[in-house]
């Protein structure tokens, strides 16, 4: 088969795209392929992928290897494994997992679900900090019945307890 870009060259190449249940194919031979960014000698490991190194011009991984202080994973032992060890090396690898992040999901925050007591926790921080404005703009009804609403919901999550 023909290279679809120069039409002369034997297609050693093979691209295929899916964009919205649709597959697109592109044939293409090696000079092609080079020509517009696309590094073929050396196979493109799923890691390097991810991390934004599969075409030429992307960024380069920091110079030395990052060590994830909590678990003592290396970027080498990501490489390899392709997982992270640990939450902790979400924040080492912060730097080149962001792009990838950014472009696979829909930001880089967490929107799911949440453990009920998660869920209770940040709802009691949110109050907290609603009732610390309310106390600065000095409208203690609001304050009250916000403080009323923390000691619920502290109640709810430790029902052996007594409320403080």
């Amino acid at each position: 088969m023909k290279c679809e870009l120069c039409q002369q060259n034997e297609a050693t190449v093979h691209f295929k795209q899916i964009v919205d249940s649709v597959a697109k194919e592109l044939f293409v031979c090696a000079a092609c392929a080079a020509k517009n960014g696309f590094e073929i000698e050396s196979p493109t490991s799923l890691t390097d992928f991810l991390f934004g190194m599969g075409v030429q011009g992307d960024v380069k991984p920091p110079a030395g290897d990052k060590t994830c202080p909590a678990c003592g994973l290396r970027r080498e032992d990501f490489d390899k494994r392709s997982r992270l060890g640990c939450p902790t090396c979400y924040e080492t690898f912060e730097e080149e997992l962001r792009p990838y992040l950014e472009g696979t999901h829909a930001g880089t925050r967490h929107a799911g679900k949440v453990p009920a007591t998660e869920q209770v926790s940040e709802e009691i921080a949110a109050l907290r900090e609603a009732l610390d404005k309310a106390v600065a703009r000095q409208d203690f009804e609001e304050a009250a019945a916000l403080r009323d609403k923390v000691r619920a919901l502290q109640g709810a999550a430790a029902p052996d307890r007594e409320p403080a």
